[in-house]
């Protein structure tokens, strides 16, 4: 399965491969895929409070393309992400690292057609208990690490200033669950002006997990995003997400979270 992702994600993106035109620009100013707004593990920098305990989640990542390559006047854009996820537990007067996640995203996107783009994805993610929560919380870590390739596809919707998009991960090497790989993702969402430019949006972000029995990940936020047309950009949003955890020490347990969180978007 690995190898037939990477066959066709060749195809997919090489059409104009062997045209007698090329260029390439290093680190462009615009990104050709869109960013999922409320998928867990997007790159991101965040910081966002679960109502129902006194968990804070404080995400630092970067997402940046690297170059421009121009073929016969067809761009492909390679691009890097890198995240680091923690859990917080504040407490009056104490806070502990519960969780920390590390992830690893190298991305190839290209134009297909009119408003469609597709994105090969190569990624790591390990997931690891703190050293708090190990010896002041009691945890047992398991050995939790994924390295996947990915193909995406998103479709842009202008007039709702949005998008829809669908996507299949194929961990290569998962741990702990070593026989289940596929992960499918779909989701979307759409902004409408409220004021100069501040605008209101919705998002959805919907995973189904080959290695919790094809359980979901459903992920939806709303709220307010400001400036738009710049980047980077303020994002206000309160997030409802159900079922398995994404963060990777307790991937097989079920949860409902309501949280609000601040987002600068790059």
């Amino acid at each position: 399965m690995k190898y037939f992702l990477i066959s066709i994600s060749l195809v997919y993106f090489s059409d104009s491969l062997f045209s007698q035109t090329f260029n390439f620009e290093i680190l462009p100013d615009e990104k050709i895929y869109s960013y999922y707004l409320t998928d867990a593990l997007s790159p991101q920098l965040s910081l966002t409070k679960h109502f129902e305990t006194s968990e804070w989640f404080g995400n630092i990542g970067y997402y940046f393309p690297l170059t421009n390559l121009m073929i016969n006047q067809h761009v492909v854009q390679v691009s890097l992400a890198a995240t680091v996820f923690n859990t917080i537990i504040k407490t009056p007067g104490h806070i502990q690292v519960y969780t920390i996640d590390y992830l690893v995203d190298f991305y190839v996107d290209t134009k297909i057609a009119n408003n469609l783009i597709g994105r090969f994805t190569w990624g790591h993610l390990s997931a690891h208990y703190s050293d708090d929560g190990i010896v002041q919380l009691n945890n047992y870590p398991i050995s939790y690490v994924r390295d996947y390739v990915a193909l995406h596809s998103e479709y842009l919707i202008p007039k709702v200033k949005g998008k829809i998009y669908l996507g299949v991960h194929y961990n290569f090497h998962n741990e702990p669950v070593l026989d289940k790989h596929i992960t499918i993702q779909t989701g979307g969402d759409a902004a409408f002006k409220l004021a100069s430019d501040l605008f209101f949006f919705g998002a959805a972000d919907i995973k189904i997990k080959s290695d919790v029995n094809n359980g979901t990940t459903q992920s939806y936020q709303a709220g307010f995003i400001f400036p738009y047309s710049d980047s980077p950009r303020l994002r206000l949003a309160f997030t409802h997400r159900r079922g398995f955890e994404e963060r990777g020490q307790l991937f097989n347990i079920k949860d409902v979270k309501n949280m609000m969180g601040i987002y600068f978007d790059f």
